[in-house]
């Protein structure tokens, strides 16, 4: 019982920073990218082999967004 009462705590205590997606992969040139997206907003970050991580875009969060973004950016490169 006492397992399910923190169980049901963390997921109210969670509740207010909802994971929309996470996402994060290399393109062949060795850039990286991560896509995080919460319920309040989305944020998609680029890094060029030996550079610095950079916001490429923000916008509004949901998995609908995410998966909106997730679709982009594994079609095209970010322009770092």
């Amino acid at each position: 019982m006492k397992k399910l009462a923190f169980a049901a705590g963390l997921i109210i205590a969670l509740g207010t920073t909802a994971i929309a997606g996470d996402a994060s992969w290399k393109y062949s040139d060795g850039t990286k990218i991560k896509i995080k997206c919460r319920d309040s907003g989305c944020t998609v970050k680029a890094k060029k082999p030996g550079g610095k991580w950079v916001v490429v875009e923000k916008g509004e969060g949901g998995v609908e967004n995410f998966d909106v973004l997730e679709a982009k950016y594994k079609k095209q490169k970010p322009q770092v």
